[in-house]
């Protein structure tokens, strides 16, 4: 092939792609602009890298765009017709180059090199603000679906996966590509008018980006901003800016139209307890007339939809919406303009009925409120995404094959995914933009109780049982796992290998079920606040004549006699006083003797008069920081309502204003309690919170010291918890108080805590996902039954 004379002249078309000068021109004058200027849309798909890390992908661009230049040179300068494949190779070449030097380029582009030394205006930009605002190349997504493998192998199955990718990525890159139009940072909406209060910059920024999700698909999402940060009021904003028109209505939506559904405004779905506070804060918030509020709540709610339809807000619960999807009811016969889910982990269980009927409900758009949305697992997210109708990812299977797949991959496209559909800031994130300076501090302890002498031997005893139980349970695993014959083999002259033993015979072939451990655990806990709280374990004497008589009832039997709930009709008092306590048994003492002489209904310990350690260092808690000072008032929390009974007898022997909310209080009894508590002249010092009944949406700033009785499994409710008085609205420094038990499990459940909480930072964030099941490992710390004490 002649070699060409740079004097040669060229047409038009060969000057732009077949001469070197003319293509490298090209280049530099066109596409290195589009590839390297600064996107249209900054802090969307930009990742911020070392320095060494740009050039070396630079310099792989400047390669494709050489070899690039290479392959047009030839084919403008050749008869492509004389190959044997008439250049169908090399057109492929050029087409796979071409679209290499795209991908390398808008890769190149999105590149920002990190400051070795970041300045606080580096900080405060967008992208410096945490990890998960950086994002991920779409290449990086692209080649982690690409590595993932079909579960099966045949022509079928191979067919079926290829077709699954697809959607995948075709789903992907539309989410991916959505950011280009996210509203930035700086993005703030216009205060609508019917807005009496005036939003805080944050708040408004979130309005807007609630706006910009209504013209997306799928039509709503998540908005998970850290607990009292004002959802409530942000949400309300948004329902009178569509009200007032100042959001554009798109009918073209996912949402079926069935001519038979009544047209309809905003659903809000809500815990009892909130139902009157939402309704509040319209009332509060909005001005006369500018919104209509129904209340779906009580005997005469309303059975006709037109009725429903009528308001602008309709306000229910989630039990009712569950008896209403399961009958059609009224709720399901009106095509709702808006569905909002508050406090929306109440239904990451995707398979109950709860979490069915919110996503059975026929809605244009779909909103979800949580400050919390992943408690224990990736899962809780799936309920959050079917809810939304966030195709495909909505499905069971497609899920867990491409999302929860325990892979890096899974992670980042479940990132991808939450970056575009749920917005969350936290008030630390907030407050060090400087946007939310009127939020006092917050500081949290631990006080650690040393239960009395008593008190432990009690405790001990119990995990004697528990222990040996637990043993069982691990030789019966083991068993099925392997076909070991035996996993325990405790010294056969020890006390505990009698009592193991024994409890073996009690047993008999029965195996030891995993929620009967669960319900050794709460025993265990219980005995932390109060022994008198098993004191129903101690009626007939039945654990002490099973400890001697293995033809007795079995101990697992009278185990499960007491539900996870609290047996307040079984327990009672014993008749012996203080000054009563039996000798400690002697060296020479078998187990049975010890645990009868222990674990007797007449040992004055089980006494509910008796204060226990726990109650008593809360009291001096309660003395010490907060009747010690003028107008501070405290919230008292534990999850048995029982613990909350001792604390209020205490309370009314110090003649000290208090009072309790918790699951049996009726809904339209509950405004009043927290008026009482939030009203700086009322005698009312403090309140006793029920964890499951009030640990979510109440706001009760008007008291700044919150005490957390006992360790909960799932320590995003005990975050809930804190924050009904660490909010919007609160002026005086938070104290936070944790109650743990020194050499008990509740150590252990504060470790695992530690885990779950680090667990959903991770997912919430980006971070690679390491698993968040409770495993056996778990429950031998939990049992004080490492590998090195197993016996």
């Amino acid at each position: 092939m002649p070699k060409m004379e740079k004097s040669e002249q060229k047409s038009p078309k060969d000057k732009k792609l077949g001469s070197k000068d003319g293509f490298t021109n090209q280049l530099q004058g066109n596409t290195i602009k589009q590839y390297l200027a600064p996107p249209s849309y900054p802090n969307q798909n930009i990742v911020y890298v070392k320095k060494q890390v740009r050039e070396n992908e630079l310099q792989k661009l400047n390669g494709l765009r050489e070899d690039l230049q290479n392959v047009r040179y030839l084919m403008d300068n050749m008869d492509v017709s004389t190959l044997p494949d008439h250049g169908a190779k090399l057109m492929e070449r050029l087409n796979t180059l071409e679209r290499d030097v795209q991908r390398q380029g808008d890769k190149v582009a999105n590149m920002i090199v990190e400051p070795e030394m970041p300045t606080i205006e580096d900080i405060a930009r967008d992208g410096f603000a945490s990890a998960s605002d950086r994002g991920l190349t779409w290449d990086d997504i692209q080649k982690a679906s690409n590595a993932v493998q079909p579960r099966m192998f045949g022509k079928q199955a191979m067919s079926t996966h290829v077709a699954e990718r697809n959607v995948i990525l075709d789903r992907l890159r539309d989410l991916y590509e959505s950011l280009a139009s996210r509203p930035k940072e700086n993005s703030l909406a216009k205060q609508p008018a019917g807005v009496k209060t005036e939003l805080m910059e944050h708040q408004l920024h979130a309005l807007a980006w609630l706006r910009w999700r209504e013209t997306q698909r799928p039509s709503g999402g998540v908005l998970a901003d850290d607990m009292g940060l004002g959802k409530t009021i942000t949400m309300i904003s948004l329902i009178v800016a569509d009200k007032e028109g100042t959001i554009d209505d798109d009918e073209d939506d996912d949402e079926p139209i069935n001519a038979r559904l009544t047209r309809g405004g905003t659903l809000v779905v809500c815990p009892a307890t909130l139902v009157q506070q939402w309704a509040a804060e319209v009332g509060k918030h909005c001005k006369s007339h500018a919104l209509s509020v129904c209340l779906h709540h009580g005997a005469s709610r309303a059975t006709q939809p037109h009725r429903l339809a009528a308001n602008d807000i309709v306000i229910t619960t989630y039990n009712i919406l569950q008896r209403e999807s399961e009958k059609k009811g009224v709720l399901t016969r009106v095509r709702w303009r808006r569905v909002i889910l508050d406090e929306a982990h109440v239904v990451r269980n995707h398979k109950s009925a709860t979490s069915q009927g919110v996503c059975a409900l026929p809605g244009r758009r779909r909103w979800a409120l949580t400050g919390t949305p992943l408690h224990n697992k990736d899962l809780d997210m799936f309920a959050l995404l079917k809810f939304l109708r966030c195709t495909p990812f909505d499905e069971l299977t497609m899920w867990k094959k491409w999302i929860d797949n325990k892979s890096l991959g899974g992670s980042q496209r479940l990132n991808t995914i939450m970056s575009c559909v749920m917005l969350r800031r936290t008030k630390l994130q907030l407050q060090e933009r400087g946007q939310l300076k009127c939020l006092p501090d917050r500081s949290s302890q631990e006080i650690l109780v040393t239960l009395t002498q008593e008190e432990m031997n009690v405790y001990q005893k119990v995990l004697v049982f528990s222990k040996t139980l637990f043993a069982q349970f691990l030789h019966q695993r083991a068993q099925k796992q392997s076909g070991l014959q035996s996993v325990v083999a405790p010294n056969k002259n020890s006390e505990y290998a009698k009592m193991h033993k024994k409890m073996i015979a009690l047993q008999g072939a029965k195996p030891v079920k995993s929620h009967e451990i669960l319900v050794l655990l709460l025993r265990l806990r219980q005995v932390c606040c109060h022994c008198g709280l098993i004191a129903a374990m101690l009626d007939h004497d039945n654990s002490t004549e099973l400890a001697e008589d293995a033809g007795s009832e079995d101990l697992l039997a009278e185990l499960n006699k007491l539900t996870l709930e609290d047996n307040n009709a079984k327990r009672r008092s014993t008749g012996r006083h203080d000054d009563e306590n039996e000798a400690e048994p002697g060296e020479g003492t078998t187990a049975a003797e010890a645990i009868k002489s222990v674990l007797s209904s007449n040992n004055p310990v089980f006494s509910l008069q008796r204060q226990s350690s726990k109650i008593k260092a809360v009291m001096e808690c309660l003395q010490n920081n907060v009747f010690s000072k003028k107008g501070e008032k405290a919230v008292v929390v534990s999850q048995w309502t029982s613990v909350l009974g001792l604390v209020e007898r205490e309370l009314k022997a110090a003649r000290i204003g208090c009072v309790t909310l918790r699951g049996d209080v009726p809904v339209t009894a509950r405004a009043s309690l927290i008026t009482a508590l939030n009203n700086p002249s009322s005698d009312v010092r403090v309140m006793l919170l029920s964890l499951c009944a009030g640990g979510v949406g109440l706001n009760l700033c008007g008291a700044n010291h919150l005490l957390l009785l006992d360790p909960h499994w799932n320590p995003q409710l005990e975050e809930q918890a804190q924050d009904r008085i660490y909010r919007l609205g609160q002026l005086k420094l938070v104290n936070i108080y944790r109650f743990v038990c020194v050499d008990t499990v509740e150590q252990s459940i504060r470790q695992l805590q530690k885990a779950k909480l680090e667990l959903a930072e991770n997912v919430l964030t980006g971070a690679k996902n390491t698993g968040s099941n409770v495993s056996i490992e778990d429950l031998k710390l939990l049992f004080n039954m490492g590998p090195q004490n197993n016996s």
